[in-house]
């Protein structure tokens, strides 16, 4: 097993193959899944084009199908899950005709929590993170699966965020749920401490006792960890903010890692996101798996890490489920456009995925923007950008008109057309004879980008050098 991989794929389809992950194989499981919150959850723009709409992540909505009647006979046949069966169903006797389905998120979890305990050793830990809008149904799911005497501890994560109401409190904690997966096994745990402030903040001074000042000179005592623990979100300003939504803030996760794991410890994180917990599994020198069943989050989780531990290639990383080949990435482009379009854009480094409804021409719109910082002389660094249109399909001569069109409205350095090789005449051909040049050469302000060149990991052709702009931009 290698000690770094990420999956781009359902997360069920890993936790049900023992060749990939053997039972009684994890130590440690932190999933943030979906919170049934009945949200769509986008991709924010992050730059100064503040009229573009940002691009659906993902949606936690659920519906239930005649798939989720079959799974529930499965479960209702076999005595050892028949109780989650029932919970189910209590939760469709809770529904009175509501479109979204509370039951058909119970048991999309049920069916993937079932597998975690498998994949999970006699000595390990399992943190379930999610909010009040369904914690109270999900510790019954876990009290069912891994056993109500194994349940440690119901944490609560309290945050200050914006955002509140006149009808209620503000809504401003989550709720982690740990279980240890055996009653009588030994598990690891690391006991962490937390400032005690002294009444008035002053010293004690008590026989045995030792006391620190903080920078202020207040007093405190070291006391073991509550279970309500006071940490930042991520918020806009934060350097650690990647624009993903849900981010979990690497503290919180670096405090579960060092308590239930140890160095060498493998971490499974079966809903990865953006990444946080394979981040701090690597900086705790953990051995870490990532799984998530999108293509681009995977590729945003991987340059995440190359740039923050700058010791690792990516041929440290292994990637399962991402286009590795032509025929990959023509497979992704016909199963799913949107991935496709997120997956490309990731691994060029294009950010603010975002599409402008009032583009003419295809679909006139932007699937991502690249920033880069050429180098001037005697001025400050400031950044450029590059519009990053994907075409997984034929590249019409009206959406290469529409892409310069954008550019030019959006006063951008350039505009690149990504698309497979036998497409690329269509580019040259329709594309501008504007051009932008540095010290080092000139380059078409419309240029195409062959997904051949991206899996070879090649870059479109960008300035080094402040870029001067050469003749006028030809518009549809």
């Amino acid at each position: 097993m290698r000690n770094r991989i990420l999956y781009a794929v359902d997360c069920l389809q890993i936790l049900k193959d023992e060749d990939v992950l053997p039972t009684g194989s994890v130590d440690l499981i932190y999933l943030d899944p979906p919170f049934n919150s009945n949200s769509t959850y986008n991709l924010p723009l992050r730059d100064k084009y503040k009229t573009a709409s940002p691009v659906e992540a993902f949606t936690d909505t659920w519906h239930w199908t005649d798939e989720d009647d079959t799974q529930l006979q499965m479960l209702h046949a076999d005595p050892r899950t028949r109780v989650l069966a029932d919970l189910v169903r209590f939760a469709q006797g809770t529904e009175r005709g509501k479109k979204t389905s509370l039951a058909a998120y119970l048991l999309n979890m049920a069916s993937r929590l079932i597998f975690m305990r498998r994949v999970l050793k006699d000595s390990g830990s399992i943190y379930l993170h999610c909010d009040p809008t369904a914690s109270h149904y999900l510790k019954l799911i876990m009290d069912a699966i891994f056993g109500r005497q194994n349940f440690r501890n119901e944490v609560v994560w309290g945050y200050r965020t914006g955002g509140v109401s006149k009808k209620w409190f503000g809504r401003k904690h989550d709720v982690i749920l740990f279980y240890v997966h055996a009653e009588k096994a030994p598990y690891t745990f690391n006991l962490q401490k937390e400032r005690s402030y002294n009444r008035d903040f002053r010293p004690y001074r008590f026989k045995n006792v030792k006391e620190y000042q903080d920078e202020e000179g207040k007093w405190y005592t070291l006391a073991s960890m509550r279970d309500v623990w006071e940490l930042n979100a991520i918020g806009r300003t934060s350097k650690e903010r990647l624009g993903y939504p849900t981010q979990k803030p690497l503290a919180l996760l670096e405090r579960i890692i060092k308590t239930s794991s140890n160095e060498g410890d493998l971490v499974l994180d079966p809903f990865c996101g953006c990444g946080t917990t394979v981040h701090a599994a690597e900086a705790l020198k953990r051995r870490w798996i990532g799984i998530d069943i999108s293509t681009f989050a995977t590729g945003l989780i991987r340059d995440r890490i190359l740039k923050e531990f700058q010791y690792l290639s990516k041929n440290d990383i292994a990637v399962v489920g991402v286009p590795a080949t032509i025929d990959d990435a023509k497979a992704l482009a016909r199963r799913d456009k949107f991935e496709f379009e997120k997956w490309v854009c990731g691994h060029i480094g294009a950010e603010g995925m975002f599409h402008d409804p009032g583009t003419p021409g295809a679909d006139g719109g932007v699937d991502g923007l690249l920033r880069f910082f050429p180098v001037r002389e005697k001025q400050k660094m400031m950044p450029e950008y590059a519009i990053v249109q994907v075409k997984g399909g034929n590249v019409t001569p009206d959406a290469v008109r529409a892409l310069r069109t954008t550019v030019a409205r959006f006063d951008v350095t350039a505009g690149i057309m990504v698309c497979f090789e036998n497409q690329m005449s269509t580019v040259e051909n329709q594309r501008s004879r504007e051009t932008f040049r540095d010290t080092l050469g000139t380059y078409p302000v419309i240029q195409g980008f062959s997904v051949e060149d991206l899996l070879a990991n090649r870059s479109p052709r960008l300035p080094l050098y402040g870029a001067r702009r050469q003749g006028a931009l030809l518009t549809a």
